[in-house]
């Protein structure tokens, strides 16, 4: 029984090292991080289940203990009890993005493979085979062979595609398990299956010259990341705001738009809004604070002590030889200082600590000595596995419904993809009943009910709305309110929610009364949430602008201005408040701003070049401007509009459509209002 046991441990941990970081799976929404996530934190539950029946069999509990045991259960408890007392929606940090979860379970593999020698030995070598087939399938993308392969699904044929998920991600995940199969060489004292390794690092080693090359600066795959002064700016400021939990496990986010420095509105990827940080350590800081740094201090004193430690002489058959699996841990350790909380990484740095880990066996027997005691021996180790038990099977009972949701919720994508609003409807409505605390599904619902009103609305020319329509109109966008709301209410400090409510309000405006100040005050708030964000100003000086409030519109965009000075929308907005608002020299002024910002010739050029000239012949003719009609629209500059409404007499909005209060932050045990979600389209035309 024991034998079997071990067996089945050692071989789950040989397939979470082959499997996890390369599988895909497009029936997710993200077909490379949730597959990867679900599939190791299954096999560690599973694994817990095995040990839990190796402590009943044997009636004893044998423990490996290792000298980085310490610092790696320090990093897993704070980002536990950060995720617990600190983010605002804990689905985010336990389940999706489950950056605790992740922590969790690579902390729990690490332990669970220095239970298991056989599995330590397997380790390797599924991450070796794992690196072969990505190098195998990454030189084939990179030579667009597999677009010219008729049996790979679709995603499979996109240029660059790399089942761990990009260039960056390939090249940090051959480089650093390189070392392995250098190991595994010299080692295996077999010539056919040390030539079968030799054979499998030339296949790695190329891949990873081939995508070293590709993310050089200026080639096609150079990864965007934010640098690393923006990023420790962010984690010190995190820090300051909240310096023993930090912002809270899978909500970078948060901290990203309310931390970031002004400076970074001058890179030119200004408007990507990044979800982990430039490295692994800052984003453990950014997201645990004093106590993730505290661990982190505590790891690297112990990779220290590991990576400095000689062999003895009883330890090698030679006074000097390459140790390649301290080597790779060095390897594997620099490459977290380049990448984000990723499973892959992360997965590897872990084994080289598991495999240099220098392990002592503690053993707790339950078993009795005389035979009347055996019941209180059982007992004994049922009160030690059975919480272990309780715990997976809780897990993954949870895992499997979060898994559920995002299925279905891919489903829903798909539908809307299709044009086939019923079938997008009805699955989106399921997947917020199967997990109601995902703001992404309510904010799509959201989107989803207000595209389905603006159809319905878009009546033929000499018709009128029916009451039919009219009622359907009114449930859609009270439902679309509901929605952001809720989304809102899940993660009060989160702007992209705020603002997602605050354009929904935007947009009911030609619909309904009284949306115009909700819009104001959700727009204000996101603004507040991330305050160096041009956009966000831009359209929240829209609104002003939309109900001719010309002055606070002008004030709006000016702050968009000096958060980005060169950038033409915002320039080119302020312009056109102020020629709405009568102040022509300073409207002219800004109009030759966005001219100088723009491209000469281009389309967007032709257009202010053309509103410059119109302004300033109506200037020097004195004459009252006016609208010219059949105008072309700018193809990237966005001017403010003035609200025409769509239904009429406009839909009331009720009190309870109001932004919930930015002040109330909701407990974790409040419910989003998704009670009332509708399981089909409430108007079919």
């Amino acid at each position: 029984m024991e034998k079997s046991l071990k067996t089945i441990e050692k071989y789950l941990i040989f397939l979470a090292a082959l499997i996890s970081p390369i599988l895909v799976l497009p029936i997710f929404p993200d077909s490379y991080n949730t597959p990867k996530l679900a599939f190791l934190s299954a096999v560690v539950a599973i694994l817990i289940l095995v040990k839990s029946a190796q402590i009943i069999a044997n009636q004893k509990l044998e423990v490996n203990l290792s000298s980085p045991d310490l610092p790696v259960f320090l990093v897993a408890l704070s980002y536990l009890t950060s995720g617990i007392f600190k983010t605002p929606n804990k689905m985010e940090a336990f389940f999706l993005p489950g950056t605790a979860t992740l922590i969790i379970a690579l902390l729990l593999f690490y332990f669970l493979v220095n239970q298991n020698e056989g599995g330590k030995k397997l380790i390797s070598q599924g991450l070796i085979i794992s690196s072969v087939i990505t190098s195998l399938i990454s030189l084939t993308t990179l030579f667009g062979l597999n677009q010219k392969l008729a049996f790979l699904p679709e995603f499979a044929k996109a240029e660059g595609f790399s089942p761990v998920g990009g260039s960056f991600l390939t090249f940090i995940f051959l480089v650093t398990t390189i070392p392995f199969a250098l190991d595994i060489i010299i080692k295996e004292e077999k010539i056919f299956k040390k030539t079968i390794w030799a054979i499998s690092l030339l296949t790695i080693t190329a891949a990873t010259g081939a995508n070293l090359y590709q993310i050089l600066p200026g080639k096609k795959f150079e990864p965007k990341m934010p640098p690393t002064q923006i990023s420790w700016s962010i984690a010190v400021d995190a820090i300051k705001d909240s310096p023993i939990f930090g912002a809270g496990p899978g909500n970078y986010l948060t901290a990203f738009n309310r931390f970031r420095p002004l400076p970074y509105n001058s890179l030119d990827f200004w408007q990507i809004k990044f979800t982990n940080s430039q490295n692994f350590f800052l984003q453990v800081i950014t997201e645990t604070g004093l106590l993730g740094l505290l661990a982190i201090v505590i790891l690297g004193i112990a990779l220290v002590k590991i990576i400095t430690t000689q062999k003895t002489k009883t330890e090698s058959n030679e006074e000097f030889e390459f140790d390649f699996l301290k080597i790779g841990l060095v390897i594997s350790t620099l490459a977290l200082f380049f990448s984000g909380p990723y499973l892959t990484p992360l997965l590897v740095f872990f084994a080289y600590l598991s495999l240099n880990a220098k392990t002592k066996k503690v053993i707790f027997n339950f078993e009795a000595v005389q035979k009347e005691q055996r019941q209180t021996s059982i007992m004994a180790s049922l009160l030690v596995s059975l919480p272990l038990i309780i715990g997976a099977l809780v897990f993954l009972y949870f895992g499997a419904k979060v898994v559920s949701a995002e299925y279905t919720f891919k489903q829903a994508l798909d539908a809307v993809n299709k044009n086939d609003g019923n079938a997008a409807f009805q699955n989106m409505a399921k997947a917020i009943q199967k997990n109601p605390k995902v703001d992404r599904y309510h904010t799509s619902f959201a989107q989803l009910n207000f595209l389905i009103a603006q159809n319905i609305a878009q009546v033929k020319e000499g018709e009128k709305i029916t009451d039919e329509q009219r009622n359907a109109i009114s449930q859609l966008i009270q439902q679309a309110i509901t929605e952001g709301k809720s989304a809102v209410s899940l993660n009060i400090q989160r702007a992209d929610n705020w603002e997602l409510l605050g354009n929904l309000y935007k947009q009911i405006m030609a619909f309904s009364q009284g949306a115009d100040q909700f819009a104001i005050q959700a727009l204000s708030q996101a603004v507040a949430l991330d305050p160096v964000n041009p956009a966000l100003r831009v359209s929240l000086g829209g609104v002003y602008f939309a109900i001719g409030d010309y002055e606070n519109a002008i004030d709006t965009f000016k702050l968009a201005v000096i958060a980005k000075p060169d950038w033409a929308n915002s320039r080119y907005n302020l312009a056109v408040a102020y020629r709405e608002k009568g102040e022509t020299d300073k409207a002219l002024a800004e109009f030759n701003n966005t001219l100088s910002l723009l491209e000469k010739d281009s389309n967007d050029w032709q257009i202010v070049k053309k509103e410059l000239e119109d302004l300033q012949a109506k200037k020097e003719a004195g004459k009252k401007e006016s609208e010219s009609s059949g105008q072309t629209k700018p193809e990237e500059l966005t001017p403010p509009q003035k609200t025409e409404k769509v239904v009429e007499p406009p839909v009331n909005l009720p009190e309870e459509a109001a932004p919930p209060s930015p002040v109330a932050t909701p407990t974790p045990e409040t419910t989003p209002e998704t009670t009332s979600v509708p399981q089909s389209n409430p108007y079919t035309p």
